[in-house]
């Protein structure tokens, strides 16, 4: 199962698709979280979003349906007989996967993916309001990510069917590091939010190939398993790097030093996705280390 062959079922697609409702949050929830906050303050406005975000889960949650058989309609690609749904469970287990090099090289660069994408996340607006920009406009710079990251799921995702998800993670990291430098003697509105635009599209492409990017290496036997393990390497920079990059702040007054640091990971990223090769060992035969 190599990692440079296209998927011509579309899943990177619809993993962009449906991550874009993270990017729609994204976009919405700044602008109306600093006006609620205007108007009732921060607790009563997060009492109003936690109630919203609770009654849209929950009826959200409703509407949802295993397979096609669960609503009498037949799988896409099938034409009638065995209506059940149909998955290929080939790849490798847990126990298997943690045997490779791949399985920690994931592990890193979703970290690194995780560290910087938060770290422009939290700090962007302290960023901006130490620039001098009014909250507004500084909160605003979160909604342009969230936009643009949107856009990222739905066009990498698509790219992703065709070329392959490991291209998707080189091209993100590649615009994250451009950015972050770029931030670093950006003065101008129109200059940020163009950055805060390149990282946004390059969080949602990296953002909906982690998925299909593990599913290409180790198959989806225990697909579910290795993700949520791998994926810690995501959360974990994601909590690691608002903190450091605060610290840092804290010491330098600024945020040179955080953004250089932000910029030297992604680009310690893309070094370990052009490190990632396919498994090319069948399982129980032996994996490569």
């Amino acid at each position: 199962m190599s990692i440079f062959k296209p998927d011509p079922r579309g899943l990177s697609l619809m993993t962009g698709i449906i991550l874009s409702g993270s990017g729609i949050g994204a976009l919405i929830a700044p602008p109306v979280a600093t006006r609620l906050i205007s108007a009732y303050h921060w607790r009563v406005s997060y009492v109003i979003i936690a109630c919203a975000v609770l009654i849209v889960v929950t009826l959200a949650a409703h509407f949802l349906r295993r397979d096609p058989a669960q609503m009498g309609q037949v799988p896409y690609g099938q034409t009638g007989g065995d209506h059940r749904l149909s998955t290929d469970l080939r790849g490798h287990s847990l126990k298997e996967a943690v045997h490779t090099r791949q399985f920690y090289l994931l592990f890193a660069l979703f970290f690194c993916f995780g560290f910087a994408m938060f770290v422009l996340m939290v700090h962007s607006v302290p960023h901006l309001s130490e620039l001098g920009f009014p909250p507004v406009t500084a909160a605003n710079m979160l909604a342009v990510i969230g936009a643009l990251t949107i856009v990222g799921r739905l066009v990498m995702g698509g790219a992703a069917d065709r070329f392959g998800n490991r291209p998707i993670f080189i091209i993100g990291f590649i615009l994250t590091s451009a950015a972050v430098l770029r931030l670093i003697s950006a003065r101008d509105i129109g200059t940020l939010y163009l950055c805060a635009a390149v990282s946004g599209f390059a969080n949602g492409g990296m953002g909906t190939s982690e998925s299909p990017l593990v599913a290409e290496l180790f198959g989806l036997k225990s697909h579910g398993l290795i993700l949520s393990i791998t994926g810690g390497g995501f959360t974990m920079g994601a909590a690691v790097g608002p903190l450091v990059a605060g610290y840092l702040f804290d010491i330098a007054g600024n945020y040179r030093g955080t953004f250089l640091l932000c910029a030297a990971i992604s680009i310690l990223g893309l070094i370990l996705t052009l490190l990632l090769t396919p498994v090319k060992a069948e399982p129980g035969k032996g994996l490569p280390i």
